[in-house]
Order: C-alpha cells, then structure tokens, then sequence
C-alpha cells in the first residue's frame, strides 16, 4: 500500500507542478503586455497608456495605443498561440519533434502564395468600374487564398509522404527542407519580374512585422485562432494516445487517419493565415513547443496551453527586442524570432543524436 501511495503522491506532486509552471507563464503575459504598450517610436508613461486606452479622446496618445500598440500587442499573442500550436500538433500527429510549420515548408509555401496575390492582385487595375471602392478588400482575400492554396499543397505533398509512400521521419523533414527550398526559389523568381511596388510588398512580406496587421484583420485571425485552438483542445486526449501508437490509438477508437487529416489541415489554415498577415515568423512553432515539453513533459492536456503561451511570450519578446536592439531602427520580429530559431534548431538536431 505504501508504494501505491506513494505513486499517487507523485503524480500529485507532478500535477501540481504543472500547473503552477501554467500560472506562472500566465502571469508572464501581463508584464510583458506593459512592455510591449510602452515600446515603440513615441515614449508613454504609464498615466498615458491607461488614458489613451480607457479614455476616448481625439489625440495622439489615443491614436497610439488604438492602432498601433494595441494591434500589434493582440497580434503577438494570436500569432505565438496560432504557430506554437500548429507546431505542438504536428509533431503529434506525425510523431517527428521537428516538425513545425517552418521546417514542413507550410509557412514557406503561403508566403509563396502571398507573393502571387501580391502580383496577381495589380490585375484588378484593369477593372476599376468592378471592384471600385473594393479593391483594398478584393487584395486581401486574393492574398489570403493564394496563400492558403500554396499551404495547402504543401500539406498534400506531406501527407502523401507520410501515408502512401510511408516515409520516415528524417524523410519527411527533407521533404519539408526541399519544399522550403522551392518556394523560396518561387519567391525570388517572383520579385524579379515584379515592379517597384509590388517588390516592396513581397520582401516586406518576408520580414515578418507584427505591426503590419490592422483590425479587421485581427478580428478574422482572431476567429482562426479561436476555432482552431478548440479543435486542438477537444482533441488533445486522441494526441496523448497517438504517443503509444497508430495501433493502441485506433484499439482506443481514435481514428487516426481523420484525426491526422484534419488536424494538419486545420494547422495549416492557422498558419496560412497568420503569414498572410505578418509573413513568416520563423522557429516559433518550433521553439514554443520544445520548450514546454522540456518544462512538463508530453501530456497534451498542459503541453498545448503551455505552449500557447510560450508562443505568445515569445513573440512579445522578440518585438519588444527589435523595437530596443537598434533604436531608433525597428527591426522586425520576425528577424529576431530567426536568429533565435538557428541555435535551438540546431541544438535539437545535434542534441537528440548525441542522447
């Protein structure tokens, strides 16, 4: 009896744990939202900050904090948890830690599908009685699917790998590596034939800069995010079997292959259109997840929230970082989330080989 006893005392220990690691991470989030509201171009005490969000005045302090600070605050946080998600569930679903949007090729395909839209999108010049006052609305959606439709591709090609041809897990990230290679290799045909302004566009797009996003489209990523953080939750018991394999998984009444499909569709919605808003964020859905599996283990059921938040945090900081590291140059989080990135990623390579 003292040995069962003392194995629920562990588990209890080891809950707890866990959950104060949630908390503590949660709480993370409030000093590093003050940060990112007070950082930028034009300096804010915090009695400014608290009147120009709770006080409706014409001025600009109010314009500040309404569209600029505030915008690129909830799209840090929906941007971390949207890739740091897809992240944890892809390395789920294909059982291989490296897999992330990033490093499958899925970012890099949407990008590609930006850069389209992007110079597909000066067609609708021709067309002006059409689209009329809807032509900034008519861009947006054409980027948006062009984007998605690339991401899409991407994610066919990985199933098909991972089901038809059975590949491994080594064979699938070189997929994702010669997919990236492609589509960057796109990119750059693309920005040669491109003119002044739609190049502009197109690297802009590269960069990753969280203050890209206004809010109507932070409401649309805002409701991504939203249903595919749902999903992810509702199914996180169906990941955790998913751990003991294919074979126990479908002997507890997981089915694997939808659960599979529609999960890497859903993740791949997510990310599609989080590039189409703020470009490629790299290594977020890589790093975030790694990390909180090193914190509280594989448990799905605190692995994804935590990982949410690492996600957001990250972001938080990375665009905290590019606002300070050269001021008054801005340099944008997608910048600082890559140089991040490269170490860990190669700590994960050399690190898993040498254990």
């Amino acid at each position: 009896m003292s040995s069962i006893a003392q194995l629920s005392q562990n588990q209890r220990n080891h809950r707890r744990r866990r959950l104060y690691c949630l908390v503590a991470f949660t709480l993370l989030l409030l000093p590093a939202a003050g940060l990112i509201m007070l950082s930028g171009a034009s300096e804010l005490s915090y009695r400014q900050l608290l009147e120009g969000l709770f006080c409706r005045h014409d001025d600009v302090t109010h314009l500040v904090v309404w569209q600029i600070r505030l915008p690129r605050l909830i799209g840090a946080i929906l941007g971390g948890v949207s890739l740091s998600l897809s992240g944890a569930v892809l390395q789920a679903v294909l059982k291989n830690p490296l897999a992330a949007p990033t490093t499958l090729g899925i970012a890099q395909g949407a990008a590609f599908g930006a850069a389209l839209g992007i110079t597909c999108s000066s067609m609708r010049a021709s067309f002006p009685n059409i689209f009329g006052v809807f032509s900034d609305v008519t861009n947006s959606v054409m980027i948006s699917v062009f984007a998605f439709v690339f991401s899409m591709l991407t994610t066919v090609v990985i199933i098909l790998l991972t089901h038809l041809r059975r590949a491994g897990k080594e064979s699938i990230i070189l997929a994702g590596v010669a997919l990236s290679s492609l589509f960057m290799a796109g990119t750059t045909f693309l920005q040669y034939f491109a003119d002044e302004t739609q190049l502009a566009m197109i690297v802009h797009w590269t960069f990753g800069d969280l203050a890209r996003a206004s809010w109507p489209e932070l409401y649309l990523m805002g409701l991504v995010t939203l249903l595919s953080t749902g999903y992810f939750l509702v199914n996180r018991f169906n990941y955790n079997a998913l751990l003991a394999g294919d074979e126990v998984a479908q002997s507890l009444g997981v089915n694997v292959v939808r659960l599979r499909l529609i999960t890497m569709i859903i993740a791949t919605l997510t990310t599609s259109v989080t590039v189409t808003f703020f470009g490629i964020l790299g290594f977020v859905g890589l790093i975030a997840p790694h990390m909180s599996r090193r914190l509280i283990g594989s448990d799905n059921c605190y692995l994804l929230p935590l990982s949410a938040i690492i996600g957001a945090l990250i972001l938080i900081f990375a665009d905290i970082s590019g606002q300070l590291l050269l001021d008054p140059v801005a340099l944008p989080a997608g910048v600082i989330t890559s140089f991040l990135g490269t170490p860990v990623f190669l700590l994960l390579i050399f690190g898993s080989r040498s254990s």
